[in-house]
């Protein structure tokens, strides 16, 4: 007697069956709880997972970030180049070889225990990192009609613990800029970045352009694999600056060789790249450790941000602290009338020069070039 499998299944290879037939069968088995899911050879979700991430980590082909770059939001190469180095080196030897459209929310549960387990010099937030690579071409594949199966909500991230960001005592800001430097340009840009609370790349930016007597206009962001971007965030935005600190980036711009508007402050050899940043760390950290400062090791370029934001906190409300910072919630402040923000700008000089012009004094800048 033939059982009703081989019949079934002998119909159907005796068939030659449309992609209509082929839906109402599958449809048929799901609804008989037969089946879960099917994936059609010929359908996008029967792509490899290795072949679907190489290409979506493709900071030149990648459809999402095409996508992104069309609709004005902004990434970075730097990120997309680290995403393609988490799934080569973690996800396609785990997944590579699966169909995009057989992973599960399971999969990827029971791979992130796996990274905890078997990889436990990894930060949690580079666990992260690594299961975002996964769920986040996931996430797309499956808004975009790629994939049936929702398999990237409801997963439980690590926790991550933020590390409090050492800065120095405005005795130790003091101390730092009152002693000669090897190179005062790197003195400068550290200088700068500790009266405005500017990251890196923003200092790095800055044109001939974006500098007024009483402010600094900062419009871009220099990223080392994008060159010139907008600021993080996208919000363009101007910060007071005191007549002393003026006066050492106007001394600054009278060394630039080019003397176009949009030449960079911090000048290289190559006109349309500015100086490279690395000494202005390297810098900044022999004098850290010249002076023996505590920590000096874990304290960079960057830490000037949080040293600005730290003391500017304790004397100016935080909203308003916000139009200088350029955090992502300044657009909070959008709703604000022009007036208003001058005034707030003003607000912020005041605060700025009681701070910082002591130790822009102590810096001697000025007088050691004029």
């Amino acid at each position: 007697m033939i059982s009703k499998g081989n019949k079934i299944a002998g119909e159907i290879f005796s068939q030659e069956l449309t992609e209509e037939d082929i839906n109402k069968i599958i449809q048929a088995l799901k609804a008989k709880g037969y089946v879960a899911q099917v994936i059609l050879p010929y359908k996008p979700e029967s792509t490899t997972v290795k072949d679907f991430l190489l290409k979506f980590w493709d900071y030149d082909c990648s459809p999402y970030i095409k996508e992104k770059k069309i609709v004005g939001k902004s990434i970075h190469r730097r990120y997309v180049k680290i995403m393609l180095y988490r799934v080569k080196k973690y996800i396609i030897p785990r997944f590579g070889d699966r169909l995009i459209g057989s992973m599960t929310k399971q999969d990827i549960k029971d791979f992130m225990i796996e990274l905890i387990e078997d990889w436990q010099s990894l930060k949690a937030e580079t666990i992260n990192q690594i299961v975002r690579s996964l769920t986040c071409p996931l996430k797309w594949a499956f808004h975009n009609g790629l994939i049936s199966n929702n398999c990237f909500d409801g997963i439980n991230y690590c926790h991550v613990e933020s590390e409090k960001r050492i800065i120095l005592s405005k005795k130790e800001a003091k101390l730092v800029f009152s002693v000669k430097w090897n190179n005062e340009t790197s003195k400068l840009a550290n200088l700068i970045s500790m009266c405005t609370g500017m990251r890196i790349g923003e200092v790095q930016a800055l044109m001939i352009k974006d500098i007024a007597p009483d402010r600094i206009f900062v419009r871009h962001n220099w990223a080392r694999l994008d060159g010139l971007k907008s600021p993080k965030n996208g919000n363009v935005r101007e910060i007071k600056i005191s007549p002393e600190l003026y006066k050492s980036i106007y001394i600054q711009i009278k060394k630039n060789p080019y003397k176009k508007p949009d030449s960079f402050i911090f000048f290289s050899d190559n006109p349309s790249r500015p100086a490279n940043v690395r000494q202005w760390n390297d810098d900044l950290h022999f004098i850290l450790n010249k002076l023996q400062i505590p920590n000096g090791n874990k304290i960079t370029f960057h830490c000037w941000r949080h040293f600005y934001i730290t003391n500017m906190a304790d004397n100016i409300n935080e909203r308003k602290l916000q139009l200088s910072t350029g955090h992502k919630t300044l657009s909070m402040l959008e709703h604000y009338a022009a007036h208003a923000r001058e005034e707030t700008l003003n607000e912020l000089e005041i605060v700025q020069n009681k701070l910082f012009t002591p130790i822009i004094k102590a810096a001697n800048y000025s007088t050691l070039h004029s």
